[in-house]
């Protein structure tokens, strides 16, 4: 509310205004680490769902320049050396890219909290908000479904084998253009009335 009094007729104000569309988009971030308070960001990715599609041409995919904090951990999974993000966008840069694709439509995604919040760690000292937009985590928009569809079973809720329940190919793991495409193919999956 305060970030809405605030900025609501700025530049940004439109990011405030509820949604009444269809369309959603999947994000996914690669980061340093997994704690949202230390770690940093690495690479983010966003692409539209319109109308049972996902929209390549609405997409983005940002490598940032190269965090102090990138250890041979985190490279192992991501597999962005230092070398992959020279000349890297600026956080700055990436931000504007991202609010400009999102706008305020709902945000969905795999441990979206987590993405969310790394992004307003950022978003919050550079331009005095956090993310307005809804957000759909689609863990729990799966544990639902499997609720309904095979009651007398614990669904598995990893990213891979809600993947492989779900019969979508897991493309690109663990980079955040593959991953947010993943998880919107997922998520029309989860859209539909029947699995299979």
């Amino acid at each position: 509310m305060y970030d809405r009094y605030c900025h609501g007729r700025g530049p940004y104000g439109h990011l405030f205004r509820p949604y009444s569309g269809d369309q959603v988009v999947a994000i996914d971030c690669e980061t340093t680490g997994l704690d949202s308070r230390t770690a940093e960001l690495v690479s983010i990715a966003a692409v539209v769902i319109k109308e049972g599609r996902v929209l390549s041409s609405q997409s983005l995919n940002v490598k940032l320049a190269a965090p102090d904090s990138l250890r041979e951990d985190s490279i192992c999974i991501h597999r962005l050396r230092p070398v992959d993000l020279e000349g890297g966008a600026s956080i700055r840069e990436a931000l504007e890219a991202l609010l400009a694709l999102i706008d305020n439509r709902p945000l969905v995604g795999w441990c979206v909290a987590f993405d969310v919040a790394m992004i307003n760690r950022y978003l919050r000292p550079l331009m005095g908000f956090d993310l307005p937009n809804d957000t759909l985590e689609l863990s729990a928009l799966y544990q639902r479904k499997m609720r309904y569809w095979q009651p007398d079973i614990t669904p598995d809720l990893r990213f891979d084998a809600m993947a492989s329940a779900l019969q979508v190919p897991v493309i690109e793991r663990h980079t955040a253009r593959g991953d947010a495409v993943t998880s919107a193919l997922m998520y029309l999956q989860l859209q539909k009335s029947t699995l299979g």
